[in-house]
């Protein structure tokens, strides 16, 4: 449990027995074997919002360019640790962010992985495929 006592994370059996945890979003997941999962709490989702590092240039036609970074912090380390280790989740689906910040400070991936889109209009993701 991270140290904040943060709203568990909502957790969907998929058709094909994977157990698939929603670590942030405030949107249900949709997928294409017809499960749900459903959107996190709003405690969950501000608490695991990842640190911004912003940088501006001059833009285009009086506009600003914005190069936008996003860093781990504390409790998104945490939170994630604490699904990898929970032994009732298979797969914990982040934001690409995340993924992206994982990566980029050389944290192994362990469960995390982002969905993949199946339908953009219907809005459904994959139950087999995920990015990593």
């Amino acid at each position: 449990m991270t140290a904040l006592q943060l709203s568990p994370a909502p957790v969907v059996t998929l058709a094909g027995g994977a157990r698939v945890a929603n670590f942030s979003s405030p949107h249900p997941f949709t997928f294409d074997d017809g499960s749900i999962l459903p959107a996190c709490e709003s405690d969950r989702v501000h608490s695991l919002m990842l640190s911004q590092v912003e940088s501006e240039r001059p833009g285009i036609a009086g506009t600003v360019d914005i190069d936008l970074r996003f860093d781990l912090t504390d409790e998104v380390k945490s939170a994630i640790d604490d699904l990898n280790g929970d032994e009732n989740v298979d797969i914990i689906l982040v934001p690409f962010p995340v993924l992206s910040a994982l990566k980029d400070a050389g944290v192994p991936l362990g469960k995390a992985r982002v969905c993949r889109v199946v339908d953009r209009t219907a809005k459904t993701i994959s139950a087999v495929k995920f990015c990593v």
